[in-house]
């Protein structure tokens, strides 16, 4: 199978080096043209629990270099899902097909619009991620993964993706309710990341952190009435202890967090900001994911200040108000 990874960052490149290693044909693209040049002069090194492997990888920025795929892996920032499926739309052939493995909702409804929703396969991982170098990422945790037809029947592409995926060892299932998946990683993620961002702390300090283990339940109380509001059939029976869990045996650092480190425009638009434009629709108050929003947006603009001037001391400022 010949395979583009659209995002090829952290987790793009981690599962594009696993698909390779067991026989598929993968091609990374990405826009950091300085981690797509590394990859092509020194290969693709992975650090994963079972130790490190150096891939030579094909890698290119330029969409028009990619060729013909059968499949394309989006794991592109949720805020470029929309340009991404633009140029997926040149690039694919008429028979290919998109798996997005995104967090966040709203990617599979931008990925329908560019190349309809009969080429468009939804999923949901629980692998860990970070990059350390151009050319170098870190696999931090080989966690499950959940991929179906949007709507719920079988068919022979998802099945082989499936077995693919477990040939190069990254555990996947086949569901008939992918979207419950999709929701319960953004019932996760909407709880976990956000808190982490503002902090500072990884999941398994937030739950043994009191005051902020009270604000991931306080998100969480607004999350689940969205979800219940909507009909949504989530896969774990106890939704808020699932989350609960998650985050006490995990010390990985959750994108959000990652990219506020990072000075970057984190995905809260298509997390938190998403849950209040549904909860909106329905009627339901969030005002603790409000104020989540507002200060994750504030901590993006602090970025944006420090990049676009030094730090001004109170005394040097000359304003002359109290």
């Amino acid at each position: 199978m010949r395979i583009v990874m659209i995002g090829a960052g952290a987790m793009g490149s981690s599962i594009g080096a696993w698909l390779a290693s067991a026989g598929a044909d993968v091609v990374l693209y990405d826009v950091d043209s300085a981690h797509v040049e590394a990859i092509r002069e020194g290969g693709l090194t992975v650090t994963t629990p079972s130790g490190e492997m150096r891939l030579p990888l094909r890698a290119t920025t330029d969409t028009s270099a990619i060729g013909p795929v059968d499949m394309a892996v989006v794991l592109v920032d949720s805020n470029a899902t929309r340009a991404a499926a633009t140029a997926l739309a040149t690039v694919l052939p008429a028979n290919g097909f998109a798996l997005t493995l995104q967090n966040g909702i709203g990617n599979i409804e931008a990925l329908i619009a560019a190349l309809g929703r009969e080429r468009v396969v939804g999923g949901s991982t629980y692998n860990s991620a970070a990059r350390l170098a151009p050319g170098r990422v870190l696999h931090s945790n080989i966690g499950k993964t959940t991929i179906g037809e949007l709507d719920g029947r079988s068919s022979e592409r998802a099945t082989a993706i499936a077995e693919l995926f477990g040939k190069a060892g990254l555990p996947t299932a086949v569901s008939d309710n992918v979207i419950g998946h999709i929701w319960m990683k953004f019932v996760l993620n909407v709880a976990i990341n956000p808190v982490a961002a503002i902090t500072g702390l990884r999941g398994g300090e937030i739950a043994r952190t009191e005051p902020a283990r009270r604000l991931l339940e306080r998100v969480l109380d607004e999350v689940l009435a969205v979800v219940a509001a909507k009909g949504i059939t989530l896969p774990e029976p106890d939704p808020r202890q699932a989350v609960l869990d998650h985050a006490w045996g995990r010390y990985n650092r959750p994108s959000m967090l990652q990219y506020v480190e990072q000075g970057r425009r984190t995905e809260i638009d298509a997390l938190n900001g998403a849950l209040l434009t549904e909860a909106k629709a329905l009627g339901i108050a969030c005002p603790i994911n409000e104020a989540i929003v507002l200060t994750v947006k504030s901590l993006e603009a602090r970025a944006e200040l420090r990049r676009a001037m030094p730090i001004l001391d109170e005394g040097r400022t000359g304003s002359g108000r109290a």
